[in-house]
């Protein structure tokens, strides 16, 4: 448990730092890009994500279970880390020339051939070997590195419209100079052993398995910015994705413990200790909902007094998309936690894959019957019921396979709390004006009121988090 902690700090305190950075670029860079340029940045990424998927092609959850499940043998570690690099290597050299190919002959091509960058960082990526023998602190530690000289470089050199293509770079330059100081790292943890390339084939089938899930999540979470860029135009993306980014900032670091469980959770059941397991997630789970519940209505009552300050002018507008968009806050995480969790350690794939292939067909099919008659809110609505149906579709396997109970009590504590800590935030803060002094006031006063309603209701649980951190 202690090494748990550990790891969870590390992530963490990366995680942390991903939401102060943007706190600070978002101004910067949507006042300096307006909504094309930011539009430009995220439309040309969204293409480019096929691409990294077909490249990778699950290997950052496969690579990370194989490397657990090896962790204790350096011989076979080692056999195991060099056939998956050499794997990995082939099919992100592969798609890297194909994705040239075909930008070159696209508009704005020097836009789309610069996010290639973020296609050859697949090739160097290792970040799943140190997150199967649990060294978190040397992925944080890197991309804490990196994402430090990102922001020194944004808030530096991006002060127009004109600097578009260098946003560009310097963000994809960053993923791919992450991926190459892992390398660093891995010397005195693998030794050179010779690979046989027909041993390469038996790594791909297991890898479809994790890239079908991958892929349809690449669908339901990436293809709204596609068909919305296409249908809708640039600036429609730029709205969508700033709206978007908020919440995603919150799951990032809520859905942070899933990652460092995820080597433990496959042990367990390596181990035939599945009572221990769902002990874990039942813990984890509900954890969770003690901070998405808050962190979604807090975002919501905070975003009138948000979006002018932090976005500027020009995305005005995003006061009434935030509001919607924090319900996945919610969503996202529980349904990320029990794939990470449960689906994926005992090796349930095919339910995994199924819930996630269904949510795709979703999502496609409002993408396009929805974005051409509402444009921005076609892909919010179709964002928004994808996810719910994955999500309630693990929740219910769950249910099924472990007769897996949320406890109801804690849950509507957790909603009431938040409901008193909205209405004392909008009547506090109501004749504020618009600035980051009134959004830190009213982080600050949500904060003590959930806590302290939830206390007065038995539920100490930032306590607990505290007394095990200080052990």
């Amino acid at each position: 448990m202690k090494k748990v902690f550990s790891n969870l700090m590390y992530q963490s305190l990366f995680q942390i730092v991903k939401i102060i950075i943007p706190i600070i670029t978002i101004p910067i860079v949507s006042n300096a890009l307006g909504p094309k340029g930011i539009g430009t940045y995220n439309y040309t990424n969204s293409v480019a994500q096929y691409f990294i998927l077909l490249a990778s092609l699950g290997m950052a959850l496969y690579g990370n279970r194989e490397v657990a499940t090896h962790r204790n043998n350096k011989l076979e570690l080692s056999r195991t880390f060099w056939e998956l690099e050499l794997f990995s290597s082939i099919c992100s050299t592969t798609m890297l020339l194909i994705y040239i190919l075909i930008a070159i002959f696209l508009p704005n091509r020097i836009f789309f051939l610069v996010q290639g960058m973020s296609i050859l960082a697949v090739m160097f990526d290792i970040s799943w070997f140190f997150m199967g023998i649990e060294k978190f602190k040397y992925v944080s530690l890197t991309n804490l590195i990196v994402q430090l000289c990102t922001f020194a470089l944004i808030i530096l050199n991006i002060k127009s419209s004109a600097d578009t293509l260098l946003y560009i770079a310097i963000q994809s330059g960053g993923i791919l100079a992450s991926a190459i100081l892992m390398w660093v790292f891995i010397l005195n943890k693998v030794e050179f052993v010779p690979i046989k390339f027909r041993n390469l084939r038996n790594h791909l089938k297991p890898t479809l398995a994790y890239f079908i899930s991958q892929v349809s999540i690449t669908i339901y979470t990436n293809l709204n910015k596609t068909i919305l860029g296409a249908m809708s135009g640039i600036s429609a993306v730029g709205f969508f994705s700033n709206s978007l980014q908020l919440a995603n900032v919150a799951i990032t670091l809520i859905t942070t413990l899933d990652v460092v469980l995820l080597p433990q959770m496959s042990r367990l059941f390596a181990d035939n200790n599945q009572k221990k397991l769902i002990s874990i997630l039942n813990r984890t789970l509900h954890l969770q909902l003690f901070f998405s519940i808050p962190t979604t209505g807090g975002l919501i009552i905070i975003s009138s007094k948000l979006v002018p300050w932090l976005f500027g002018d020009k995305f005005l507008y995003l006061e009434y998309l935030i509001p919607v968009m924090s319900i996945l806050i919610i969503i996202i995480p529980m349904g990320m936690s029990i794939s990470r969790q449960y689906l994926m350690p005992i090796g349930h794939i095919k339910e995994y894959n199924i819930s996630v292939i269904v949510g795709a067909g979703i999502s496609v099919i409002l993408n396009f019957s929805l974005i051409p008659i509402i444009g921005i809110w076609g892909a919010i609505i179709g964002s928004i019921v994808s996810e719910l149906f994955v999500t309630i579709t693990r929740v219910k396997g769950l249910i099924i396979d472990t007769g897996f109970k949320y406890n109801l009590k804690k849950i509507s504590i957790y909603f009431l709390a938040t409901i008193i800590m909205m209405l004392v935030i909008k009547l506090s803060t109501n004749h504020c004006s618009a600035s980051l002094i009134t959004t830190i006031l009213q982080i600050i006063i949500g904060f003590f009121v959930y806590l302290f309603v939830t206390f007065l209701f038995g539920e100490r649980v930032l306590i607990d988090i505290i007394k095990r951190i200080t052990k």
